[in-house]
């Protein structure tokens, strides 16, 4: 028989670890026990844990006593209590937490599920096993109790690894990630076949080949030409699914798939949008990788493209990983960045032998040598004739007068194959055309004015284009024109809502600033969008389309273009719109009061919430853009045109963070670390900081002429926020990806220098780092990461440097700034010569010699001024504290 004392101790290990009674259980909303403020499970195990003490101290005195040991009515209990916290009908909040956890996994589509509920269900079998024997029992009871334990032991495990699955997919997950995915139409019936005819093309044997340095498959076609309906089927399709089987052999296959969209939010148009989707399919496909690859990366922290880099890499050189990998990635020259950028990406995707990627682009572009080396190409205009005629026909015999004259007159079908020839692979031109046909056969137009319709179409998309625009009536042309500038100059889709506002901007151009803080909701709106759409296509045609999925920030109907190539017609034809204006405007402007009545009526239930903050800071983001283009536009002499704008969105930001300690621009995440390169706000940012690294040179200049008292700053001074401007957006301005215009802005640091900032203040939060040290220490940390010296973002940048480092020495930037810095084994003198080369840092080294030297010199010739510069020097410490 088994010492009772060894069923205790087993018992009390069991009660520790059904901890699911203690851990699990205790923060759910199913509290039973008023008087205890626990659930009725925890209360229950509670009363278990007191009875094994009491029983523990029974079976001493037992035992010195020589007594028959039992515990059978103590072990009944454990069973019958695990037992009822694990049935589903009991609603307990063990089950309640495991239900949580299987909705997520349906909601997600996690794939690959975990097993919670097989482990479960032994649970529930060992609590239901009984022994009848009786001298069997006691020896059944403690392998019983130790495998109860075990499972539970386990359930925990599982139950933690399935939560931390949950928060990584999430944190992955982005509104926008299936949203181009939704836009690309489906390939009509039997269109696209030609692709898995191996007397066309070559893509089935790409599909299946073993071979080294077969991994990459690309596909080209002029603007329009059907690109990204040719990958979305063949991502889809079956067939593509059973020539990667063939390659993947035992292997499991994954693939995933990623749209770029210029016209899109950042998500959809950059590196970390295309790295972050496909990650999430990935992981969302194999959960269990989740806990080797992102094992110490917190919940709260931003997706970086170096992070994501690093995951994909330890993937696919995972050692007990048995797997191969295909990506589909459509539209590489939508990408908002550089060329050159696409083939670092496509490296860094395919870093191994288990990776096959399919790419599609526009032809002529720099990466594309790069593409063509893998031997694996064609130009989709080639095989899509057929296809496109079919189309034609399969729309215009909808039609039921189309039908009735192509029983009449032979001559419809010369229409149909003028329209394939003179398509030139072109599907939009196509679509254009024959939806022209239709509309005027619907009205009984005769066979002739059908073929004028051919005959008349521009073969170029950008003559069809001004031929739509002039045909808007005369009535509606100026607010066409603002329309249109407005949606060219917008950083991604607007909603539908926000041309509402356009119309308030025509009768009152300061109802932005006059507006409520307000919140509102899509069921208030709604009403109004039916009309809002006609309007749209009264003035606009069919130019801008509007869809019906919530948009990304607020609200939703996103307003979007045609086509890309409409944009582009659109950009080129600015001048021509500008001719329609009557009145002055700016849809910079436009666009800045937008934003901030968008801000105004955003509903923020408590700014603490990562989601509520990220909205307000997007949009803020994007209201400082469009003000800086503003003062970009124009003379720097001019006044600020958006000062009482910009004060009006730190008055509604500081309404929404009312309830938190610090200013709102605390809610963005400092930069993290780069080397020798680090940021603290030590809770001292505020506005006009925020101004400074946005480089609103003319609001700062107004603000420090109105008070000269603003350039007094606790923490980080100003000159370093302009110096070093580095913040985190959660969303991608163009100056990011604009190659001629470099963070830095000398003419601010000009202004904060000509207004009494002082590059060798130290700064306290940095060590007491002097700011012009700060400033070497980031243009030389950046300098050494730099791989590409010779792009002209570089040099444009360090331009910028170069004239910032001139102009912080004329202000007497001391040379040994590095003096006690805890970097003694770098000079200024070294920096500078790292960074802008022997010939142009030996200038700046001399200037700032002679400085010194005349510092010294006027020193010298004035006994009094060492005491005053020592006694400057403790009143601009004792001010930074204060």
């Amino acid at each position: 028989m088994a010492d009772p004392i060894t069923i205790i101790g087993l018992v009390s290990s069991i009660i520790t670890l059904v901890d699911f009674g203690l851990k699990v259980v205790s923060g759910t909303k199913n509290v039973r026990d008023s008087l205890h403020g626990t659930t009725a499970e925890v209360r229950e195990l509670d009363l278990i844990v007191e009875e094994v003490r009491l029983s523990n101290d029974l079976v001493k005195k037992q035992q010195s006593s020589g007594q028959k040991l039992s515990n059978d009515d103590l072990d009944e209990r454990i069973r019958r209590n695990i037992e009822n916290a694990m049935q589903k009908e009991q609603n307990s909040s063990v089950m309640a937490k495991l239900a949580e956890i299987e909705a997520s996994h349906k909601k997600m589509d996690i794939q690959d599920g975990s097993t919670l509920n097989l482990i479960r269900e032994d649970i529930l079998h060992l609590t239901r096993q009984t022994q009848h024997n009786s001298e069997m029992r006691a020896a059944a009871q403690a392998a019983q109790l130790a495998s109860l334990k075990t499972k539970l032991d386990i359930l925990q495990i599982e139950q933690s690894t399935c939560t931390r699955q949950i928060k990584v997919l999430e944190s992955l997950y982005f509104p926008e990630l299936r949203r181009r995915w939704y836009q690309i139409r489906k390939a009509d019936q039997r269109s696209n076949e030609w692709i898995y005819d191996p007397q066309h093309t070559s893509f089935v044997s790409w599909l299946e080949s073993q071979k080294k340095g077969n991994g990459l498959f690309y596909n080209t076609g002029r603007p329009g030409s059907g690109k990204s309906t040719l990958m979305k089927f063949v991502y889809e399709n079956q067939r593509t699914t059973q020539g990667l089987e063939k390659w993947a052999g035992t292997a499991k296959l994954y693939t995933a798939s990623y749209y770029f969209w210029n016209q899109g939010t950042e998500m959809q148009k950059s590196g970390i949008g295309l790295f972050q989707s496909l990650l999430y399919q990935i992981l969302k496909s194999a959960p269990d990788l989740i806990t080797s690859v992102c094992q110490d990366r917190l919940d709260h922290e931003v997706w970086e493209m170096e992070d994501l880099n690093d995951i994909f890499k330890q993937i696919a050189r995972h050692p007990k990983l048995n797997a191969k990998f295909c990506f589909f990635v459509d539209g590489l020259d939508e990408y908002d960045g550089e060329e050159k950028d696409i083939i670092k990406l496509l490296q860094a995707l395919s870093i191994s032998r288990h990776i096959k990627i399919c790419a599609s682009s526009r032809p002529g572009r720099q990466y594309e040598s790069f593409l063509r080396s893998y031997g694996r190409t064609f130009d989709i205009a080639h095989f899509t004739k057929g296809d496109m005629r079919r189309y034609i026909e399969t729309h215009l015999q909808a039609s039921t007068n189309w039908r009735s004259l192509v029983a009449s007159d032979p001559a419809c079908q010369d229409i149909i194959n003028e329209i394939s020839a003179r398509a030139g692979g072109v599907w939009l031109w196509v679509s254009l055309v024959t939806n022209d046909i239709a509309k005027e056969a619907e009205k009984n137009e005769e066979v002739a004015t059908l073929r004028k319709i051919v005959d008349e179409f521009p073969d170029d998309l950008h003559d069809y284009f001004e031929r739509i625009i002039k045909r808007i009536p005369k009535l509606h042309r100026e607010e066409m024109a603002q329309t249109f500038l407005v949606v060219v100059e917008e950083l991604h889709p607007l909603p539908l809502y926000t041309f509402a506002l356009l119309e308030k901007e025509r009768k009152d151009s300061d109802y932005a600033i006059d507006a409520p803080i307000k919140p509102i909701s899509d069921a208030e709106v709604e009403p109004r969008y039916s009309a809002l759409k006609d309007r749209i296509r009264n003035r606009c045609s069919d130019l801008l389309i509007v869809d019906d999925e919530p948009h990304p920030v607020f609200l939703s109907h996103s307003v979007d273009f045609l086509h890309r190539t409409v944009r582009e017609f659109l950009r080129d034809y600015d001048k021509q719109l500008k001719i329609c204006l009557v009145k002055e405007f700016d849809p910079l402007v436009s666009l800045s009061r937008i934003c901030l009545s968008l801000l105004k009526a955003l509903p923020v239930a408590n700014f603490r919430d990562r989601d509520s903050a990220n909205k307000v800071i997007g949009l803020t983001d994007e209201l400082l853009y469009y003000a800086r283009e503003v003062e970009k536009r124009s003379k720097l002499q001019e006044e600020a045109p958006l000062v009482c704008l910009l004060d009006q969105l730190d008055k509604v930001n500081s309404y929404h963070a009312r309830n938190i300690s610090n200013h709102w621009t605390h809610a963005r995440d400092s930069p993290t670390p780069r080397g020798l390169e680090e940021y603290y706000e030590g809770g001292q940012c505020n506005f006009l900081a925020l101004a400074v690294q946005a480089r609103l040179v003319k609001y700062v200049r107004a603000k420090v002429q109105a008070n000269p008292c603003n350039m007094q700053k606790r923490g980080r001074p100003l000159l370093d926020y302009a110096l070093r401007p580095r913040r985190i957006t959660p969303i991608s301005m163009p100056y990011h990806s604009i190659r001629d215009d470099p963070s830095l802005d000398v003419d601010m640091v000009e202004l904060l220098l000509h207004n009494g900032a002082d590059p060798n203040q130290p700064v306290r939060l940095n060590r007491g780092i002097s700011v012009w040290a700060l400033f070497l220490l980031s243009i030389y940390e950046t300098c050494v990461r730099e791989t590409s010296g010779a792009s002209s973002t570089y040099q444009s940048l360090n331009k910028a440097w170069y004239q910032a480092c001139r102009a912080l020495i004329r202000a007497g930037a001391s040379s040994d700034c590095l003096c006690n810095s805890g970097h003694e084994g770098l000079k200024a003198p070294s920096m500078l010569n790292r960074v802008f080369g022997r010939d142009r840092a030996a200038v700046l080294v001399q200037e700032m010699e002679q400085k010194e030297n005349e510092a010294q010199q006027l020193n010298s010739s004035l006994p009094w001024a060492c005491d005053l510069s020592m006694e400057s020097s403790a009143i601009g410490s004792l001010s930074q504290d204060m």
